[in-house]
């Protein structure tokens, strides 16, 4: 008997730990897709879940490729990872790394320790 309660025991727990791997993943999945200020960009489905695509893409060396096809099909600007945009203007080049673009200086000298050579 004992010995039939823990195997019973054991299929519970890895119901449970399965259970709460799907659930920790569909709320993983949905943060990623839903992330605010990115999600208003297009771009395929899983780029807003994971990186794995482009990984793949990068291996198989069809980067240029899927990326030209990608601006073609959803336009200028492209959400190609969760965290990850792609622009085909070159306009938008000094838009994005020009000076004064709303980005402030910390006040009170360099956060970092400075080198000095002498």
């Amino acid at each position: 008997m004992m010995l039939q309660h823990i195997k019973l025991s054991d299929s519970l727990d890895g119901r449970l730990f399965i259970a709460i791997s799907i659930i920790l993943t569909v709320i993983y999945v949905a943060h990623q897709r839903l992330q605010k200020g990115l999600n208003r960009y297009p771009g395929p489905l899983i780029a807003s879940f994971t990186n794995i695509w482009r990984a793949l893409d990068v291996y198989h060396r069809d980067t240029h490729i899927t990326y030209r096809k990608l601006h073609a099909k959803y336009g200028d600007v492209v959400r190609v990872a969760p965290n990850v945009l792609s622009f085909a203007d070159p306009g938008a080049i000094p838009e994005i790394y020009g000076l004064n673009k709303g980005f402030t200086k910390v006040s009170g000298g360099s956060q970092m320790p400075v080198l000095q050579y002498s």
